[in-house]
């Protein structure tokens, strides 16, 4: 009986180093990931818009950014105009949404020194 007790002992002090490594290497991963970038938000009228950028125009002067197929846009009416484009096999452009003299919130980062728009919220369209 002592023998298997000290069989077992010196196999669980053999093995102890090995389990302790396998358990650092998700916090060593995780250290290594690269931070997430910080989400601002900027708020104005619409100044000019295009299928690749949207400069709106805030307290403090204009602020142009850059968007892409990524940019994700809000407000009403706008999942309609995108399922109906959908269905038609068509795919939507912030034009399509957007127009100059809207109020819009925009959430955005930055990357590469440019404001990427993340997603713009229409706040008010300009009437018709």
């Amino acid at each position: 009986m002592k023998r298997l007790f000290s069989i077992v002992a010196v196999a669980a002090v053999v093995m102890l180093p090995v389990y302790a490594a396998g358990q650092d290497k998700p916090a060593a991963k995780a250290k290594a990931a690269a931070p997430a970038a910080k989400m601002l938000r900027a708020s104005g009228t619409v100044t000019a818009v295009a299928a690749d950028s949207l400069t709106i125009k805030e307290k403090t002067g204009d602020v142009t950014f850059a968007v892409d197929a990524k940019t994700k846009v809000t407000g009403p009416g706008a999942g309609t105009k995108t399922a109906e484009a959908k269905a038609a096999g068509k795919t939507t452009v912030l034009t399509d949404f957007v127009k100059v003299g809207d109020m819009v919130t925009v959430n955005y980062h930055e990357m590469d020194g440019t404001k990427h728009a993340a997603n713009v919220r229409l706040m008010a369209a300009t009437k018709k």
